[in-house]
């Protein structure tokens, strides 16, 4: 049985006693020549009795105190019982959480090439879900710990509780270790403080900041951003192509939920490649992996969509396709891209 269980057994008898207690008080002390004993005064002398304080017996008669002496033996020894299993369950609790908080911060200690997630809220819990299916190695920051704590009974993630604008909290977090940071608290200052932190901790970190201001991303970007995303602007945007291209909305929801078979991923050209320097079509990479190159992104930020056949392709520039995990492995191969 668990603890859970027997305290809750122990106080439904602790609470059946007290009332045996008060009915047997008020039955035996009916004719008490000091008083008949009401509820009060039969439910004090249980008390006291059961918790052993003992501030006399009100005169009693002596079947009171027969009664009194079955009442001890039976009452004290479920009493204290209670208190035992009350305090196992805090100190079990405390304990628990202690060492899962401490194999937590040693897990988060062993990472490298991880993300960081600073702010689960409304648009953070999103973020979390999509680095899940991605099966991305991260760290959650979320200074609400209620909210954190039923986070982590429906998801399983490293987590830390801590205020993500603090530079010890991402240090916990091993910003200096990380690949990239995404930073989704409710106010836009706290994001900048964060973005700026970031940057000064680990200036190669790739960061990309939520923005609740129109007025903002210029702000977040000059911060160091590397990218910035408006929720209300993408939302707005969603809802309207909702209406005015159903179906190519359709179809990314709907690879938007099988990300983990097929999604759009990409991969960047390294210069150790066998594809640096070769054209789309010497490169065989149709061939090779079954994926048809749809955009490239150029080492300069341009992009070029339904690139041709005989455009040269250099370290550096992203190939941009849709594939499941095991075609995207084979492509990382060619690329030597080791993400």
């Amino acid at each position: 049985m668990s603890y859970q269980h027997r305290i809750i057994v122990a106080f439904s008898l602790l609470f059946v006693l007290l009332i045996i207690g008060t009915v047997g008080y008020s039955v035996l002390e009916k004719n008490n020549p000091q008083g008949e004993w009401g509820i009060l005064e039969a439910v004090w002398m249980t008390v006291i009795t059961v918790t052993t304080v003992g501030y006399g017996d009100m005169e009693m008669g002596n079947a009171a105190r027969i009664f009194t002496m079955f009442l001890l033996i039976g009452g004290v020894g479920l009493f204290v019982y209670c208190i035992t299993i009350t305090n196992a369950i805090l100190i079990e609790g405390q304990l628990l959480s202690f060492f899962k908080q401490r194999k937590m911060l040693r897990t988060v200690e062993k990472l490298s090439n991880h993300y960081i997630i600073c702010g689960l809220g409304d648009t953070g819990l999103h973020v979390l879900e999509e680095m899940l299916k991605a099966e991305a190695s991260f760290v959650g920051i979320e200074m609400d710990e209620e909210r954190l704590e039923h986070l982590a009974e429906t998801h399983d993630f490293l987590s830390l509780h801590g205020d993500a604008t603090d530079d010890d909290v991402l240090i916990r977090a091993g910003i200096e270790r990380a690949k990239g940071l995404v930073a989704c608290l409710s106010r836009d200052q706290d994001n900048l403080f964060v973005v700026i932190s970031a940057k000064k901790l680990n200036p190669s970190l790739r960061v990309v900041s939520k923005a609740v201001e129109n007025n903002s991303p210029d702000k977040l970007v000059t911060a160091g951003a590397d990218e910035v995303v408006l929720p209300d602007h993408i939302g707005g945007i969603r809802l309207a192509s909702g209406i005015l291209e159903p179906h190519l909305i359709d179809f990314f929801a709907k690879m938007q939920v099988s990300r983990q078979t097929t999604r759009f991923a990409e991969s960047i050209i390294q210069p150790d490649s066998k594809l640096n320097g070769i054209t789309i079509e010497e490169a065989n990479i149709k061939e090779e992996t079954g994926l048809v190159v749809i955009a490239i992104r150029s080492k300069d930020g341009t992009y070029i969509y339904n690139p041709s056949g005989d455009l040269k392709i250099e370290a550096g520039d992203a190939l941009f396709v849709i594939s499941d995990q095991r075609q995207l492995q084979i492509l990382h191969k060619l690329t030597e891209d080791t993400r």
